[in-house]
């Protein structure tokens, strides 16, 4: 999922996300200035609604932004009330309390699994939907993710999406090998290890398989990936870690921990921490939910 995906569907099918608005769309893409504005509604007689989409983690710098189009709006429209929106997957909660209460700005978030809804509902193809070409490649992938064959172990990778903004990383095709924190079992997770990156929060689940392609040793993660550390402390800092590299990525069509709940994953019973065990039985279920996404 792109965000032009987001916009495409706010775009055609607005209702779906604001159902309590009488919304005319003014433009797509506006150029107000020297920027543009991803979508601008007319709200009644005298308002505008300037919708900032954003996939992902919603970031402190998109208010400044916004803030821009709102000068540039008030100058192309002065007698009209403007109203301000921004819309993201996950949306933490003290920035919408400081947008809404304080600065006046109303907030959306939409998680991923509205976004997969209303696409079904609407038979929407998605911009970077996975071609047959692709299946077959991916199918050879999961092929090789025969644990009994590798003689390995499977191990759950946490992100904290209000810490580290995973879903915009996962999107990054400049990120194909990066490093993972390790807190715990240091001298059990080893080089041709599989992994599982989970995302946690309301829509907690597996967003990628990787492969450990290194022993835990102490690194530094790169530049690129150091960009969706949300706070400067937790950037360019070495620290305890395994080397990986992506085998398939699916964060618009995450394995979410409903579809795990009649597992024994450690992690549904106890969800605090980095690294977390798979047991053979529990990768058999996950390999299987992975298989049938890409028949």
């Amino acid at each position: 999922m792109l965000e032009k995906d987001m916009e495409n569907l706010l775009e055609k099918h607005w209702v779906e996300f604001l159902p309590n608005r009488k919304l005319v769309l003014l433009g797509r893409q506006m150029l107000l200035g020297g920027y543009r504005a991803d979508l601008v509604f007319q709200e009644g007689n005298k308002a505008k609604l300037l919708l900032e989409i954003k996939r992902g983690l919603l970031m402190r710098d998109a208010v400044g932004q916004i803030g821009t189009y709102y000068g540039l709006l008030r100058q192309a429209y002065p007698s009209d009330e403007i109203k301000l929106m921004l819309v993201a997957n996950i949306i933490p909660k003290e920035l919408t309390i400081f947008l809404e209460e304080k600065i006046g700005i109303e907030v959306l978030e939409i998680p991923v699994s509205q976004i997969n809804q209303v696409a079904e509902k609407y038979h929407y193809r998605f911009e970077d939907e996975v071609t047959a070409e692709q299946k077959v490649v991916t199918r050879k992938v999961i092929e090789e993710l025969d644990t009994s064959r590798r003689r390995c172990r499977v191990w759950i990778f946490q992100a904290n999406p209000q810490r580290f903004d995973i879903l915009n990383a996962l999107a990054d095709d400049r990120i194909n090998e990066d490093v993972w924190l390790v807190n715990r079992h240091k001298d059990e997770i080893k080089k041709n290890d599989i992994g599982l990156i989970w995302m946690s929060g309301k829509e907690a689940g597996i967003y990628a398989v990787v492969d450990i392609i290194s022993d835990p040793e102490f690194l530094v993660d790169s530049a690129v990936s150091s960009q969706y550390w949300i706070r400067d402390e937790d950037k360019q800092q070495r620290k305890l870690r395994v080397r990986y590299k992506y085998k398939i990525k699916f964060p618009g069509n995450p394995i979410y921990k409903q579809e795990l709940k009649n597992t024994g994953l450690s992690i549904l019973k106890f969800a605090q921490g980095t690294n977390f065990p798979v047991r053979d039985e529990d990768w058999k279920v996950i390999s299987s939910i992975i298989e049938k996404k890409f028949r």
